[in-house]
């Protein structure tokens, strides 16, 4: 019975230590990364409370990439008490498009993508305030859709 209790209890260990291992990729953030996931449409509330008070807060709508892994990016907590909120993953990155005339087109082909499996090419940024709605968030630079 000891034999058996201890084998279950060390491959729970090692099964969950993996999974964990698993989950997070961390990513660069000087140079244009590729990441393959679902383009959606997320709604969500912004200022002034990003959320607390729906009754005051602007309703917002922003692209987001929905991966199947978590990511990340190299990160320097201001506490290590902080370091899972300012430094955590996530799986759904939001979707920041250049401002530029040219960018026009981008913008209109991945609304169009909503839904679909894409490529996403860009370079990955950490969260520097509630306004980028996201723990990480990428300046797009190409979609295209993932047969």
């Amino acid at each position: 019975m000891k034999k058996w209790f201890w084998f279950v209890m060390i491959s729970f260990v090692l099964f969950r230590s993996l999974s964990f291992a698993q989950q997070v990729t961390v990513e660069p953030t000087d140079r244009a990364v590729a990441l393959a996931g679902t383009m959606h449409m997320v709604h969500g509330y912004g200022p002034p409370g990003y959320g607390e008070d729906h009754r005051r807060d602007v309703k917002v709508s922003y692209l987001a990439l929905q991966l199947s892994f978590r990511v990340t990016t190299i990160c320097s907590p201001q506490l290590p008490e902080l370091q899972k909120i300012q430094c955590g993953a996530t799986d759904v990155l939001r979707l920041v498009f250049p401002t530029n005339a040219d960018a026009v087109d981008l913008r209109k082909k991945a609304r169009s993508l909503l839904g679909h499996k894409v490529l996403v090419t860009g370079v990955l940024h950490r969260q520097e305030s509630m306004a980028d709605y996201t723990k990480v968030y990428m300046d797009v630079a190409e979609v295209s859709e993932i047969p």
